[in-house]
C-alpha cells in the first residue's frame, strides 16, 4: 500500500512539475498578448499544447491509480476526490495543496488570457465593420435618406441644395 501511495503521490507531484511550466507559459502568452507578438503566442501555443499531452498521460495513470482507492473506498475512480484521500492520507495534504494552488493560479491566468483574445477579437472585428459598412452621417439633407429607403439615391459631389 505504501507503494501505491508513493507513486499516486509521485504522479500528482509530477502534474504539479508541468501545471508550473503552464503557468510560467501563459504569463509569457499574456505579455504577447498585450504586445499583439502573434508568432510568438503561436509558439508558446504549441510548447503548451506538448505539455498537455504529457498532463493528459498523467492523468490516465492518475485514473489507474484513483481505480485502486476506489475499490479501498467503495467508490468509482471519477468519484474520488483529492481531498477525501488527503482525509484517509494524510501524506497526500502538501501535495494537495499545492496542485490546488497552482491550478487556480493558472485557471486565473487563463480567464485573463481568454479575456485578453475575446478583446482583441471585438477590435478586429469592430474596425472590420467600420471599414467596411456604409457611411452614416449624422447630418444628412432629410430627403437623401427618404431616397435611400426608396432606392433612388443620388451621388452629389456639391454639398449644398439649391
Amino acid at each position: 500500500m505504501a507503494e501505491i501511495l508513493r507513486n499516486f503521490e509521485n504522479n500528482l507531484k509530477k502534474q504539479i512539475e508541468f501545471y508550473k511550466k503552464i503557468t510560467s507559459l501563459e504569463r509569457e502568452k499574456q505579455q504577447a498578448l498585450v504586445e499583439n507578438e502573434i508568432q510568438e503566442i503561436e509558439a508558446i501555443t504549441a510548447q503548451e499544447e506538448k505539455i498537455l499531452l504529457e498532463v493528459s498521460r498523467l492523468e490516465e495513470e492518475r485514473l489507474h491509480w484513483a481505480e485502486f482507492f476506489g475499490k479501498e473506498m467503495s467508490k468509482r475512480a471519477e468519484e474520488i476526490t483529492l481531498g477525501e484521500l488527503e482525509q484517509r492520507y494524510p501524506t497526500l495534504q502538501t501535495v494537495r495543496k499545492e496542485l490546488e494552488t497552482e491550478i487556480n493560479g493558472l485557471k486565473a491566468l487563463h480567464e485573463t488570457n481568454t479575456k485578453l483574445l475575446e478583446n482583441a477579437v471585438n477590435l478586429i472585428n469592430f474596425t472590420i465593420s467600420s471599414l467596411t459598412s456604409e457611411r452614416h452621417n449624422t447630418y444628412a439633407n432629410p430627403a437623401e435618406k427618404v431616397a435611400k429607403k426608396e432606392g433612388n439615391s443620388k451621388i452629389s459631389f456639391i454639398d449644398k441644395s439649391v
